[in-house]
C-alpha cells in the first residue's frame, strides 16, 4: 500500500492531480549535482529507479525443503498472489490504486536480506495491515441512522476487513467477467428474413442470466455493506441536518468544491483540510496524521471505482426491471443499461501492477488531457459551425439515371453533383430541390445527358451529413482521425466547389496534425515527469528477480570452477555460424510458393528438421559450455528465448503436429530465430535494445490495451449484438467480431464502416444515437489516448535517465568552452592536386625567427591582406539596405544574420562611455560574466587559434599564386569576378583575399532566381501533358511553343548563376570551392536536371520519355536552397536525424520478412475467388454471368475468372514477393481491414470464400497490427521526437529546467498593456473606461453571453429553431434579425471600450483590432443580407464572419486563453515545416503530372481523383499523406498492355503507366510524406507545446489575473513614453506588487497603515477627535505575531532583488517589462539550482556573487555612516554641555543648544532593505553642507583583530579615497524620496573593502546583520 505522505499518493482519490513543480530538488547541494553522477551505464529502467546499491540483494540457499513443506508453500504462494490481485482489484480499504509488491517474500529459496522501501510502492506486511485496520475506530453517523457504535455496523465492518473477504470478491468479478465471456461468445445475428429482431420479454433465457443474477445479488449487498459502513456521498462526520443550513447566497458565489470559505458542500466532500503539498486524487481527501490511519471511512460515491460499480449495479438492475416489462428488447431496444452493467469487471483493468501503473498515470495526466480536450472540443465545434453554414443539404444530391427501357430511376448513391445537363437544350441546369423546383444556380459535378441531379436523403440513413450540428460534429469528428475524410471531401466538391477542399485539408492540419498531436505532447511529457519526479516507469517498473551479489569469474557457490570449458571456446568460435543457419532456415522457407511441386514440399520439410536438430544440437552445448555453473544459461533472456524456440521447432516436427492444419501457424517457432539476424546488423541490435529495453513497460500496456478493448467489445455485445445481419463482416454477433471491431476502431482504418454499419441497424431500434455516440466516444479514446500511450512507451526508451542528465550537460559544456581541434580531411581537399605541388612564393626568407614570433607575424600577414578587418569591412555601407522590402528580402534568402543578443562585453563599453562614476565592483563582475557567456563570441585562445588557420590558408594561397585563380584565369583582382564575387557568397567560408559580396546586389540576384523558380512552376503548373497534348493535336508537333520557350526562359537563369558563382570563387580546386557547399551541389543536381530536360524538349519536341519531363520537378527544390529558413528546416529535422530514420526504415523492413514467410505459410493458395460470387469454388468458375454497375438495371455479360482478391487492391500470399508488398502496404494501417475480412472469408483451397467462415485468421492480422502498425509506426514518432530533443538540446533538460524554459516562453509572450494610466474624468468616457479595464465585471459577462447565445444559434439554426417549440420564435424573430442584433451589441461595446480606452490604448491589442474587422464585418454583410442582396460572395463572408466571433471565447476564458497562447507559440516552427512540406508537395505534384498525366483511369480515378492538373495532384497528395488509399492508387499507374493503349513511342501517344514509376513515386511519397513529416510534426508540437510545463511548478502560479494585476502596477510606475522603470521609480513599484510576485519585506497585514488602523484606541474613535491615539497592547498584540526570521528572509530577497535590478539598469534608462518579470521569477518561483542549465548557472552564479558583495557592501557603508554619525553626535551633545557650562544654567530657554537627533519617520508600506542600522536617519535633508564630517573611524579602534595589522595600508588608503556610495545606501524610509549620498563620508574603495573584510574580522560581523 501507498505511503500517504509521498508525493504520489496512490491512496488517495481526488479531482485534480498535479505534477511536482518547483518542490522537486536535487538530493544533494548544486556542486555534487555537477560533479556527481559520472557513470552513465546505470539505467534506471533496469534498476527499477533505485540506485544500484539500494536495490543489490543478496541470496541465500537454504537445503531442499521436503514434499509437504513444498506443497504448502505452493498453497501459501497461490493464496498471496490472489490477495496481492484481490487488493489492486477489490481494495474495500478505499484505496484508489494500491501498489503490491511483486516479489516473492514467501518461504522459498531465497529471502531479501534487506527490504527496500519505494517512493511510488511501499511495502507491508499484510498482518499488519489489518491489525491496524481493526484498531481503527468507525467515523461518524452514516445513512443519517448507523452511529459509530452500531452493532450492525461494526459487524459489516469486520465482515469487510477479514482477510478472505477481498479475494472472494475479486474471484466474484472474475466469474462475472468469464460468465459475460460465455454469454457473449455465442453467434446471435438478424436474421436475413427479418427487418427487426423478434421482441423478448423476461430476463432469464440462458443458464449465464442466472449467474448473473446471482452475482449482482453479491455485488449490491457488498455496495449497502460499504455505504453502511462508510457513507453514500456525504462524510460520516457531517451530519445530514447540514444539508438544510446552507446559505444559499454563500454557495452561489462559491464552487461547489473549492469555495473561498469552507461551506457545506466543502466539508461534506472532504474528510478534513488538506495540505498544500499533497497530491489531490478524485473527489480529494486528505488526512492530518495520515501514518496513524489505515482505515478512513471514505464514502462510497467518493472513490473512483465506488462510482464506476454504483454506474454498474443500479444499471443491471434498472435493465433486470426492462426485460422483465418487456420493454427492454420490444419494438424498440434499450440495451445501454445492460451494457453499461459490464462496467463492473472494469476492476480488472488493475489486476496487474502494471495496469495499476498505467491508470494511475493516466489519472494523473487526466487535468491536462482534460484542458486539452476542451481546446480541441471547442476547435471541432468551430468547425462543425463552419461545416453547417458552408454543406448542410449538399449530401442530399446524387445523380439519378433516368429510365429508358422501363425500369425505375436509378440513383447513383456514389455520385454527388449539382446540376445536370437539360436534355431538350443541351444547357447546364440546376439541380431539383425536394419538392420539385429548381435551385437558384447550378455547381460543382454536372451530371452528364441521360442524368439528373436532385435532392433524396443523405447517405447512411441520414447519418452522413451537415444538416445540424449533430451530424456536423460526427463528420468532423471523421475528418479529424484522417481516416475516411477523402470519400467526404470528393463527395462535397462535387456537391459544391473544389475549393471546398479548403476546409477539410485546414481540418486536416489543425486538427489532426496540430491539436491532436498536443495529446501525444501532455502524454509523453507528463509521463516523463512521472518517471523524473517517482524514478520509475510511467508504465510499471519491472519486477526484478533476485539480485545476485557480484562474484568473481570462476566461483560458483564458494567454489572454484575451471573456466577452460572447450565447447565455450568452440561455440565462441562458431557463432557466427549458428547465426547463419538461421538465415538459411528463414530463406529456405521463403522459397515456398502456391504452386510449388511436390519435391520442392519435400525439401522444405526435410530442410526444416536437419536445421531443427541442428539448432537442438546448439542448445544443448550452449548448456554444456556453462558446466557446471548451468544455472548461469538460464540467467539471460536471449537463452530463454532460443531454448523455447528450439523445443517448439522441435515439437511441431512430430508427424501428427507436422500434418495437420496447425502446422503453419506454428511455424512461427522456426521463424523466430531471424531476430539472431536482424542483431547482427551492425546498428540494428542497439535499436532493438532500445525499442525493447522496456519490454516490461511494453507488454503491461499491450496487456492494458487488450483488457481495454475487451471490456468496450463486452460493452458492444450487450449493446448490438443480434440487430445486425450475417452479410456484415463486422456484425457484432459474438464476442472475438466484437473484439475485432472494437479494434479496428483502435487502428482507425476504416472505423466508418463499423460507425455507419452500427447505427444504420441501430436505427429502427431507436438507439442510434447512443451507438453513434458510445463508437465515436471509443475511437477517440483509444485512437487518440490510448494509441499515443505507445509512443510514450518507447519514447521512454530513448529519453536519458534523469540522473544522468545533469552530468550529461556537464559534459557537453565542458566540451563546448574546450573543444578538440578536429582535421576534416574533404574529399576535395584530399584531390587537390596543389597539396603535392612545390611551393613557388615570392617572398623574404627569414631564418631562426622564435617560434614565439611566428603567429603573430602570421596576424600581421592576415591583418594587411584585410582579414582580420574582414568584419569590420562587412559591417560599413555595404550592408545598409536602402528600404524595409531589401531588409525583409535579405532575412528571407540569407536569414537574419544581426543577433538580438547584446554580449556583455559591449554593454560593459557602453556603460563605460555613457557613465562618468565607474563602478569598479560591477565591472569586475561583468568581466567574469562576459567570460562565462563568451560575450566575445570567442575567448583570446580560440581566437589566436582561429586567427593561426586563417593565417595558414593564406600562407598556401600566397605559395600556390594559381590556386586561387578560377580557371587559372580569373584572379582576384580581376574587374569581372569581383563583380561576380559582390553578386554570390563564397561557398567554403569566408574569403581572405577576395571582394566580399554586397547586401543588396546579392539580395536582388536572390530575388531574381526566386522570380525564375516561381514562373517555372506556374509554367509547369498551365503546361500539364494534358494541356500539352491538346496544343499539340490543334497546333501539330512544333518546337516554338510558348511553354518551351518559358521553360527556356525560366532555366537559364540557373546556367548563368551557375557560371557567376564558379567565376567568383571557383568549382573545385579553390579555396571557397563551388562544391564546398551541400546546397551548391544541390543547385548543381537540379541545373544538370533542367538542361537535360531542356535540351531533349528542345531536340525531339515531345522529350522522348516520362523520365525526362519528370525531371522538371526539380526546379521547385531549388526552393529549399534560396530560403534560409527552407535550409535551417531541412538540415535540422531531415539531414540530421536521416540516419536514425534510416536505421528505423531498415528495422520496419526487416520485421516484415518473418511475417511474410509466416503468411505465405498460413494463406498461400487460399484467398483466390471467382469474380462471379455465387459459385461454390473454382471447377464452377466457368462462362459468364451478368453484373451490373448501379442496382440490378443496365446488366450485361462478363466472362468468370479465378485470380486474386481485389477489395480494394489487388493482392495475394501466394509468394514471398507479393506477401511482403501486401504487408508493407498494411503496415501503414491502409487496406489491413480488407485483408483481414478476405482471411476471415477464407472456406478452403479452391473454394469460394463465405463472409465470417474462418474468424480465426484474424488473430495473424491483429498481431502484426499490434506489432507493426503501433509499434514500428510509434517508433518513427518516438525517432523523431528524439531528434528533436537531441537537437534541441531538451533530451537532457531536467524537469525543473523544461518547467524553467517554459515559464521564459510564458514571460516572453507577455507584453505590457497600454491603457491609460488615470481614469478618465468625463462621466461618459469615464463610465466606458471602467467597462473596458473591468474584465469580469457585468458588461463583460452580458457581451460573453450575447456572444454564447450567437454561437448557439449558428449551432442549432435548421435543427431545434424549426421544432414546434422554436418555430414562433423563428416567425417572430428570422436568424438574420437575431445576427443583426447580436453584431450591433458587439459594435456598441466596441464603441465603448475605444472611447474609454483612446485609439492608443485600443490599438495596442490585437483582440481589439479582430474585433474591428469582425463586428464591422459582420454587422455590414448581415445588412446587406437582411435587405435583400444574396449574393454568393456576400454570403460566405457574412458566415465566415459570423463564425468568427466564436473565438471571442477563447479570449474571454482563461483556460482556452492560455491554450491558445502556448498552441500559437509554436505556430513558427510549424509553418516552416509547412513550408518545406509544401515545397516537398510541389515537386511530387509535378511529378506525378508528368508521368501519370495521361495514364488512363482504373479503379480509383475519377474526374476530381487524377494527375491531370496541378490541383487535383495536389489534393491527392494532401490526402494520400494520411495513407487514405495510396496502395490502390499505386496499383492502379501500374497499368500495362493490354490494358492501355500505346500507338507508337511517344508519351503523348499512350495512357499507360508504369510499374517502375509507380512504385518508386507512391512508395516514396508513402515514406517521406506519412511516416516522415507527418511525424515530424507531432515531433514539433511534442517539443514546443509548453502547456505541461506551465501547468506545473512556478508557471502555473502565473495566473492570467496575476499577470494583469502585474500590468496595472507597471502601467502605473513606468515611463508612458519610453516603456522602461526607471530606477527612481523602482521601490515604489516593488512596494506595490502583490500576489505571487509580492516583494515586500513586511506583509500587508504588518504594514504600518495596517497596524495604525487595527490599533487604534477606541476611546478616541468614539469622541471623533483628530488625535490619533494607538492602543499599545493592541500594537504589543500585533507586533508579537511577526515572525521576524520570515522577515529577515523576505528583507534579504528584496535587497537581492533591488541590486539585481540596479545591474539590469546598464544604461541608467530603466528596466524592461520582461526583464523585471525575469528578475522577479529568478528570486519568487524558480531555484536557480535546479531549474538553470549549467551554462546559465554558471552566469547566474556570478552574478549573484555581484549581488552578495553589493549588499553587503552596502551594509559596510551603513555601518560606517552610522558610526560617523554617531560620533557627530556625541561631538554635538559634548559641545552643547561645554555652552550649557559656559552660559551657566541649563534652564535658561537662551542656553540650549539644538542637539542633533535620529528621527524616524512613520514606517512607509515596504520597510527599507536594511540591517539593524535602524537609527540611520532618512535623508540629509535639512543638514547644512558646512557641517564638518566627523572624523573618519581609525581601524584599529573598529577592528582589533591582529589580522588587521597586515591589511592596515590598504585600508587606510581605501577610505582616503573619495567614492560615490551605492545607490541604496541607507535606503531612506520615505520610499518616495530619493536616495541620499553622503560626499563628506570617506568610505573607500569598494573592491579594496571587500577584500579586506574577506580577510578580516568584518566578515564575521556582517552575519549579524
Amino acid at each position: 500500500m501507498s505511503n500517504p505522505d509521498s508525493d504520489l499518493d496512490s491512496s488517495k482519490d481526488g479531482d485534480d492531480i498535479h505534477l511536482t513543480g518547483t518542490n522537486s530538488r536535487w538530493k544533494s547541494s548544486a556542486n555534487e549535482n555537477w560533479a556527481s553522477a559520472n557513470d552513465l551505464s546505470i539505467d534506471s529502467e533496469r534498476t527499477g529507479g533505485a540506485t544500484a546499491p539500494t536495490r543489490q540483494r543478496t541470496l541465500r540457499y537454504s537445503t531442499s525443503p521436503s514434499p509437504l513443506k513444498r506443497t504448502g508453500s505452493a498453497f501459501k504462494a497461490v493464496s498471496h498472489h490472489l490477495r496481492r490481485a484481490s487488493l489492486r482489484v477489490v481494495n474495500l480499504t478505499g484505496y484508489a490504486s494500491i501498489r503490491i509488491p511483486d516479489e516473492d517474500l514467501n518461504d522459498g529459496d531465497y529471502f531479501p536480506a534487506q527490504e527496500v522501501k519505494e517512493p511510488f510502492e511501499e511495502q507491508w506486511n499484510e498482518d499488519q495491515v489489518f491489525v491496524t485496520r481493526k484498531l481503527t475506530p468507525l467515523r461518524g453517523r452514516t445513512l443519517g441512522f448507523l452511529e459509530s457504535s452500531s452493532t450492525f455496523r461494526l459487524r459489516l465492518y469486520h465482515t469487510l476487513s477479514h482477510p478472505w473477504t477481498e479475494p472472494l470478491i475479486l474471484c466474484f468479478i472474475i466469474l462475472n467477467a468469464c460468465v459475460l465471456i460465455s454469454q457473449a461468445s455465442r453467434t446471435v445475428l438478424l436474421p436475413s428474413d427479418q427487418a427487426m429482431p423478434t421482441p423478448q420479454k423476461g430476463f432469464f433465457h440462458v443458464w449465464e442470466d442466472y449467474v448473473l443474477f446471482g452475482l449482482f445479488i453479491l455485488f449490491t449487498l457488498e455496495a449497502v455493506a460499504r455505504i453502511c459502513v462508510s457513507g453514500f456521498l456525504l462524510d460520516p462526520e457531517v451530519p445530514m441536518s447540514a444539508l438544510f443550513r446552507v446559505d444559499a447566497e454563500e454557495t452561489s458565489r462559491t464552487h461547489l468544491r473549492s469555495p473561498s470559505q469552507p461551506t457545506f458542500f466543502s466539508r461534506a466532500l472532504r474528510s478534513d483540510q488538506t495540505p498544500t503539498d499533497a497530491i489531490s486524487l478524485p473527489f480529494r481527501l486528505n488526512i492530518e496524521n495520515a501514518r496513524d490511519k489505515v482505515h478512513r471511512n471514505m464514502p462510497y460515491l467518493r472513490q473512483s471505482w465506488g462510482r464506476i460499480d454504483f454506474i454498474a449495479i443500479l444499471s443491471f438492475w434498472i435493465s433486470f426491471a426492462l426485460s422483465m416489462a418487456g420493454v427492454e428488447r420490444g419494438s424498440h431496444h434499450i440495451a445501454a443499461f445492460r451494457a453499461m452493467s459490464v462496467l463492473r469487471i472494469a476492476r480488472l483493468l488493475a489486476i496487474t501492477s502494471g495496469t495499476t501503473t498505467i491508470m494511475h498515470s493516466l489519472k494523473i495526466a487526466r487535468p491536462l488531457l482534460t484542458n486539452v480536450a476542451y481546446f480541441v472540443v471547442f476547435a471541432a465545434v468551430v468547425f462543425s459551425i463552419i461545416g453547417i453554414q458552408s454543406f448542410k443539404g449538399s449530401f442530399r444530391r446524387n445523380c439519378y439515371l433516368q429510365p429508358t427501357l422501363g425500369e425505375t430511376q436509378t440513383q447513383i448513391p456514389t455520385q454527388f453533383c449539382g446540376g445536370h445537363i437539360d436534355p431538350n437544350t443541351l444547357d447546364v441546369f440546376p439541380y431539383l430541390q425536394l419538392d420539385g423546383t429548381p435551385s437558384s444556380a447550378a455547381k460543382g459535378y454536372i451530371c452528364p445527358l441521360g442524368q439528373v441531379c436532385q435532392e433524396g436523403t443523405n447517405p447512411y440513413s441520414g447519418v452522413q451529413s451537415f444538416d445540424n450540428i449533430y451530424y456536423a460534429a460526427l463528420q468532423v469528428v471523421i475528418v479529424t482521425s484522417a481516416n475516411g475524410w477523402s470519400p467526404i471531401m470528393y463527395s462535397i466538391i462535387d456537391a459544391e466547389f473544389f475549393v471546398s477542399c479548403f476546409f477539410f485539408i485546414i481540418c486536416i492540419l489543425v486538427l489532426n496534425i496540430w491539436l491532436i498531436n498536443l495529446f501525444v505532447a501532455v502524454i509523453t511529457n507528463t509521463f516523463s515527469a512521472i518517471r523524473s519526479d517517482t524514478q520509475k516507469s510511467a508504465f510499471g517498473a519491472a519486477p526484478l528477480g533476485p539480485g545476485v551479489e557480484e562474484r568473481e569469474e570462476g566461483w560458483v557457490d564458494g567454489k572454484h570452477v575451471s573456466q577452460n570449458n572447450p565447447l565455450k571456446a568452440f561455440y565462441t568460435h562458431t557463432r557466427w555460424c549458428w547465426v547463419f543457419l538461421a538465415l538459411a532456415s528463414l530463406v529456405v522457407q521463403a522459397t515456398a510458393s502456391s504452386d510449388m511441386s511436390v519435391m520442392h514440399r519435400l525439401i522444405l520439410d526435410k530442410s526444416e528438421l536437419a536445421l531443427t536438430v541442428a539448432f537442438d544440437i546448439e542448445i544443448i552445448i550452449r548448456i554444456a559450455a556453462e558446466l557446471p555453473a548451468w544455472r548461469r544459461f538460464f540467467q539471460h533472456g536471449n537463452n530463454w528465448l532460443d531454448l523455447v524456440l528450439a523445443v517448439g521447432s522441435s515439437v511441431i516436427q512430430i508427424p501428427a503436429i507436422h500434418n495437420s492444419e496447425l502446422y503453419p501457424w506454428l511455424t512461427i517457432f522456426q521463424l523466430g530465430r531471424f531476430y539472431r539476424v536482424i542483431l547482427e546488423f551492425p546498428r540494428m541490435r542497439p535499436l532493438m535494445l532500445t525499442v525493447f529495453g522496456n519490454l516490461y513497460g511494453l507488454a503491461n500496456m499491450t496487456l492494458f490495451l487488450l483488457l481495454v478493448n475487451l471490456l468496450a467489445a463486452l460493452v458492444c455485445v450487450e449493446l448490438i449484438r443480434g440487430d445486425m445481419p450475417d452479410g456484415t463482416t463486422i456484425n457484432f454477433g459474438q464476442l472475438w467480431n466484437s473484439f475485432l471491431a472494437v479494434y479496428q476502431i483502435f487502428s482507425s482504418e476504416n472505423w466508418t464502416v463499423v460507425l455507419y454499419g452500427a447505427t444504420d441497424a441501430e436505427i429502427p431500434m431507436g438507439q442510434a444515437a447512443i451507438v453513434a455516440v458510445f463508437l465515436s466516444s471509443w475511437f477517440v479514446f483509444a485512437n487518440f489516448i490510448v494509441m499515443q500511450m505507445f509512443i510514450a512507451v518507447i519514447n521512454e526508451n530513448f529519453s536519458v535517465a534523469e540522473e544522468t542528465k545533469k552530468s550529461k550537460q556537464a559534459s557537453d559544456y565542458w566540451a563546448q568552452h574546450h573543444p578538440q581541434r578536429v582535421m576534416h580531411n574533404s574529399w576535395t581537399r584530399k584531390l587537390n592536386p596543389y597539396r603535392w605541388m612545390k611551393a613557388d612564393p615570392v617572398r623574404v626568407k627569414v631564418e631562426n625567427l622564435p617560434s614565439n614570433l611566428v603567429l603573430p607575424m602570421q596576424k600581421t600577414l592576415v591583418q594587411d591582406y584585410g582579414v582580420i578587418g574582414q568584419d569590420n569591412r562587412n559591417g560599413t555601407g555595404a550592408r545598409h539596405l536602402p528600404s524595409k522590402s531589401l531588409t525583409m528580402l535579405q532575412h528571407l534568402f540569407s536569414g537574419n544574420t544581426n543577433s538580438n543578443d547584446v554580449p556583455l562585453v559591449a554593454l560593459r563599453q557602453g556603460r563605460r562611455e555613457s557613465t562618468a562614476v565607474e563602478d569598479e565592483e560591477t565591472e569586475r563582475y561583468l568581466d567574469i560574466i562576459a567570460k562565462a557567456t563568451n560575450g566575445a563570441d570567442t575567448t583570446e585562445d580560440d581566437h589566436d587559434e582561429h586567427s593561426e588557420r586563417k593565417a595558414q590558408k593564406a600562407d598556401f594561397i600566397i605559395d600556390h599564386p594559381t590556386y586561387d585563380k578560377t580557371f587559372w584565369l580569373f584572379s582576384q583582382e580581376n574587374r569581372l569576378r569581383t563583380m561576380c564575387q559582390k553578386i554570390v557568397k563564397p561557398a567554403g567560408g569566408e574569403r581572405l583575399f577576395g571582394a566580399p559580396s554586397s547586401d543588396v546586389a546579392h539580395t536582388l540576384f536572390q530575388l531574381l532566381i526566386f522570380l525564375t523558380v516561381l514562373g517555372g512552376i506556374i509554367t509547369e503548373g498551365v503546361a500539364t501533358p494534358l494541356y500539352r497534348r491538346d496544343y499539340y493535336m490543334q497546333h501539330g508537333l512544333m518546337r516554338g511553343t510558348w511553354f518551351n520557350f518559358a521553360e527556356a526562359a525560366f532555366g537559364l537563369p540557373f546556367l548563368a548563376e551557375f557560371i557567376i558563382k564558379v567565376i567568383a570563387d571557383g568549382f573545385l580546386f579553390t579555396p571557397n570551392a563551388y562544391v564546398k557547399s551541400i546546397w551548391n551541389i544541390l543547385d548543381f543536381i537540379i541545373l544538370i536536371g533542367v538542361l537535360v530536360n531542356l535540351s531533349f524538349t528542345l531536340i525531339f519536341v515531345s522529350g522522348l520519355t516520362r523520365s525526362i519531363h519528370a525531371l522538371k520537378a526539380l526546379r521547385a527544390l531549388r526552393l529549399v536552397t534560396l530560403i534560409d529558413k527552407m535550409r535551417n528546416t531541412f538540415e535540422s529535422l531531415i539531414i540530421s536525424g536521416a540516419t536514425r530514420i534510416l536505421d528505423a526504415a531498415v528495422l520496419a523492413i526487416l520485421y516484415l520478412i518473418p511475417f511474410s514467410v509466416w503468411g505465405v505459410n498460413i494463406f498461400a493458395g487460399l484467398m483466390n475467388e471467382c469474380t462471379d460470387t455465387s459459385v461454390n469454388g473454382i471447377n464452377d468458375c466457368t462462362n459468364e454471368y451478368v453484373n451490373t454497375i448501379h442496382g440490378n438495371s443496365f446488366g450485361f455479360l462478363v466472362p468468370r475468372a479465378w485470380g486474386n482478391p481485389s477489395p480494394s487492391t489487388t493482392f495475394s500470399f501466394d509468394n514471398f514477393r507479393s506477401s511482403m508488398l501486401i504487408l508493407f502496404e498494411i503496415v501503414s494501417l491502409e487496406g489491413w481491414i480488407d485483408v483481414m475480412s478476405v482471411a476471415m472469408s477464407i472456406t478452403g483451397k479452391d473454394q469460394q470464400p463465405q463472409s465470417n467462415n474462418s474468424q480465426i485468421n484474424a488473430i495473424f492480422f491483429v498481431i502484426y497490427n499490434l506489432l507493426g502498425g503501433v509499434v514500428i509506426l510509434t517508433l518513427f514518432v518516438s525517432i523523431i521526437i528524439g531528434n528533436f530533443s537531441s537537437k534541441t538540446g531538451s533530451a537532457f533538460l531536467t524537469h525543473p529546467q523544461r518547467e524553467w524554459i517554459d515559464l521564459q516562453k510564458l514571460i516572453k509572450r507577455q507584453k505590457p498593456s497600454k491603457r491609460p494610466k488615470s481614469r478618465p474624468t468625463q462621466l461618459l468616457r469615464a463610465w466606458c473606461y471602467d467597462r473596458a479595464i473591468h474584465k469580469h465585471g457585468w458588461w463583460s459577462r452580458m457581451m460573453t453571453f450575447f456572444f454564447v447565445v450567437q454561437i448557439i444559434v449558428l449551432m442549432f439554426v435548421g435543427s431545434w429553431l424549426d421544432c414546434v417549440p422554436f418555430r414562433c420564435l423563428s416567425i417572430w424573430l428570422p436568424s438574420d434579425d437575431f445576427s443583426l442584433i447580436i453584431t450591433m451589441m458587439y459594435v456598441v461595446d466596441i464603441g465603448v471600450r475605444f472611447y474609454g480606452l483612446g485609439w492608443r490604448s485600443f490599438r495596442a491589442n490585437g483582440w481589439n483590432m479582430f474585433d474591428i474587422v469582425v463586428a464591422g464585418g459582420s454587422f455590414i454583410t448581415t445588412l446587406i443580407v437582411r435587405f435583400g442582396y444574396m449574393g454568393f460572395v456576400v454570403e460566405q463572408l457574412q458566415k465566415l464572419f459570423l463564425v468568427s466571433i466564436a473565438f471571442k471565447l477563447v479570449q474571454r476564458t482563461n483556460n482556452l486563453n492560455q491554450l491558445f497562447k502556448t498552441v500559437i507559440a509554436s505556430l513558427p516552427v510549424i509553418l516552416n515545416l509547412l513550408g518545406l512540406w509544401f515545397i516537398l508537395f510541389i515537386f511530387f505534384a509535378i511529378m506525378y503530372m508528368e508521368v501519370f498525366g495521361l495514364t488512363k483511369w482504373y479503379s480509383a480515378e475519377t474526374h476530381t481523383q487524377n494527375y491531370q492538373t496541378m490541383g487535383s495532384a495536389l489534393v491527392m497528395l494532401a490526402f494520400m499523406s494520411t495513407g487514405e488509399g495510396w496502395n490502390q492508387y499505386m496499383h492502379d499507374f501500374t497499368l500495362a498492355y493490354p490494358r492501355c493503349t500505346i500507338t507508337s513511342n511517344r508519351l503523348v501517344e499512350t495512357d499507360c503507366g508504369s510499374t517502375p514509376w509507380a512504385f518508386s513515386l507512391f512508395i516514396a511519397w508513402n515514406l517521406l510524406s506519412m511516416y516522415i513529416f507527418l511525424n515530424m510534426f507531432t515531433g514539433v508540437v511534442v517539443q514546443n507545446f509548453s502547456y505541461v510545463f506551465q501547468s506545473t511548478g512556478g508557471a502555473k502560479a502565473i495566473t492570467r489575473e496575476e499577470i494583469r494585476s502585474f500590468k496595472k502596477t507597471w502601467a502605473e510606475y513606468s515611463n508612458s513614453k519610453t516603456g522602461l522603470l526607471e530606477q527612481s521609480r523602482l521601490v515604489p513599484f516593488l512596494g506595490k506588487l502583490n500576489g505571487i510576485f509580492e516583494v515586500r519585506i513586511y506583509p500587508v497585514e504588518y504594514s504600518v497603515p495596517a497596524i495604525v488602523s487595527a490599533c487604534k484606541d477606541d476611546d478616541t474613535q468614539k469622541l471623533g477627535t483628530q488625535e490619533l491615539k494607538l492602543n499599545t497592547r493592541k500594537v504589543n498584540r500585533t507586533l508579537r505575531k511577526i515572525d521576524f526570521d520570515v522577515i529577515r528572509q523576505r528583507r534579504a530577497v528584496y535587497c537581492r532583488l533591488f541590486h539585481e535590478a540596479s545591474i539590469i539598469d546598464r544604461h541608467r534608462k530603466g528596466i524592461s517589462f520582461t526583464d523585471m518579470l525575469f528578475l522577479l521569477a529568478h528570486h519568487k518561483l524558480i531555484v536557480d539550482c535546479d531549474a538553470l542549465v549549467l551554462k546559465d548557472l554558471i552566469v547566474r552564479q556570478e552574478t549573484n556573487k555581484l549581488v552578495s558583495d553589493l549588499v553587503n557592501l552596502d551594509r559596510v557603508r551603513s555601518l560606517l555612516k552610522m558610526i560617523s554619525l554617531r560620533r557627530r553626535f556625541l561631538a554635538e551633545r559634548l559641545r552643547g554641555k561645554l555652552l550649557c557650562c559656559v552660559i551657566g544654567s541649563v534652564d535658561d530657554p537662551i542656553g540650549i543648544v539644538d542637539i542633533p537627533a535620529i528621527h524616524v519617520d512613520s514606517a512607509p508600506s515596504t520597510p527599507p532593505p536594511f540591517t539593524r542600522d535602524i537609527t540611520s536617519p532618512r535623508s540629509d535633508h535639512g543638514r547644512s553642507d558646512q557641517t564638518p564630517s566627523s572624523p573618519t573611524p581609525a581601524p584599529k579602534t573598529l577592528c582589533p583583530s591582529p589580522e588587521l595589522g597586515v591589511l592596515d595600508h590598504s585600508f587606510r588608503s581605501s577610505l582616503q579615497r573619495s567614492r560615490r556610495i551605492s545607490d541604496v545606501s541607507m535606503l531612506s524610509a520615505d520610499m518616495g524620496h530619493s536616495y541620499w549620498r553622503d560626499s563628506s563620508l570617506d568610505i573607500g574603495d569598494q573592491a579594496d573593502i571587500m577584500s579586506s573584510m574577506q580577510r578580516s574580522i568584518w566578515g564575521g560581523m556582517l552575519s549579524v546583520f
